[in-house]
Parts: structure tokens; C-alpha cells; sequence
């Protein structure tokens, strides 16, 4: 029996959007290229974080040291939402926080953790063809938040259970002010 993760990500919603479209919890960014891990000429990836906290920090990270307005939880007209889901292909997933599973799989820290995207993403190459599901690994941003990268062309639609309801995000919700606090962000007084 496989073991089951529960995952986080933050995305803009539209809550009249069907199953797997544009702007639902299920859809698959498209235009991929520049992202960390991005391998478009094999697959399209999904970024997925290990908190609620850490899937808000990511989509808000660029405003370290400001102030955090409820517009900065929007995506031009839609509202940011929280999803949940369960990943039940934990088996396939190598951790590369895991120096053994480094070592096994060649993969050097500098390599994983460089700004530079040709690194990045060649290394997310060399981990495609061992035929895992996706691996996990340090967020850019912030080293006690961990990222599980996964190969879309590898999921079966029975591996990804979505919640049903996302949650829209709020200055009061419990995730954004966690990782506001962490990213040194500043925000109103609760009822301002």
C-alpha cells in the first residue's frame, strides 16, 4: 500500500472554473520554461509545497520586507486560493533531503539549490529518466520549507485527490500570517 502525502498550493481562482481548467485547483500551468525545475521539452511539472504556509510563501516571497495588502492576494481579477492534496505516489518520489538518495541519484546540493536555471532544470532532467513520479527538495526561498516536484505525464489521474473546497485567502487567514511572519512582511492590525 502506498503511503499518501498531503500537499499544498496556492493558485488564482475562479470558482465557476470546471475540473482541470484555467484557473481550478487541478490545472496544470501552462507557458512553463523558467522555472527552477522546469523540463517543458519533457514534461510539465507541478510545484507543491509540504505547509499552507510555504504554498502562500511561494506566491508571495517577492514582497519580503513590505507590507501586505489583501490586493496582493489577488491574481489580476481572481482571488489566490488554498488547495490541499493528497499525493498517493509517495513510493516514487525521490527525497533528496536524503543524503543517501543525493548520492544514489548524483545529484550535487550546489547543483540543486544554484540560481542558475540551466543547473536547475538539467538536474530535474537527469531525475526524469529514472522514471520517479517527481522528488522533493528545499524551497528556494526558505531552507525549513521543502518542495515535491512532480512529473505530470507520470500521474494517473487516481494519484492527485484535490480538496473540494479551496480557501480563499484573506490577510486573517492562518497561512498568510504565518508566512508573512516569516518572510518579515509587514500586516494590518486584524480588523483594519
Amino acid at each position: 500500500m502506498k503511503n499518501t502525502l498531503q500537499l499544498w498550493r496556492v493558485f488564482p481562482w475562479d470558482r465557476a472554473a470546471a475540473p482541470g481548467k484555467p484557473f481550478s485547483a487541478e490545472a496544470q500551468p501552462v507557458g512553463q520554461g523558467s522555472g527552477r525545475f522546469d523540463i517543458p521539452h519533457l514534461t510539465p511539472v507541478r510545484y507543491l509545497a509540504e505547509s499552507p504556509e510555504h504554498a502562500v510563501g511561494e506566491r508571495i516571497q517577492t514582497l519580503r520586507g513590505q507590507r501586505l495588502t489583501q490586493a496582493n492576494l489577488e491574481w489580476h481579477r481572481w482571488p489566490l486560493a488554498l488547495v490541499g492534496v493528497s499525493v498517493s505516489a509517495e513510493d516514487h518520489i525521490i527525497d533528496l533531503c536524503n543524503p543517501h538518495e543525493l548520492v544514489k541519484h548524483d545529484c550535487p546540493p550546489d547543483t540543486l539549490a544554484s540560481r542558475d536555471r540551466k543547473r536547475t532544470q538539467g538536474m530535474a532532467a537527469q531525475l526524469y529518466t529514472t522514471g520517479a513520479t517527481g522528488f522533493r527538495w528545499w524551497s528556494s526561498v526558505i531552507g525549513d520549507w521543502h518542495a515535491t516536484i512532480l512529473f505530470a505525464n507520470r500521474l494517473a489521474p487516481e494519484v492527485l485527490q484535490w480538496d473540494e473546497t479551496p480557501q480563499i485567502l484573506t490577510l486573517d487567514h492562518p497561512a498568510v500570517r504565518a508566512a508573512a511572519a516569516m518572510l518579515g512582511m509587514y500586516l494590518p492590525s486584524h480588523g483594519q
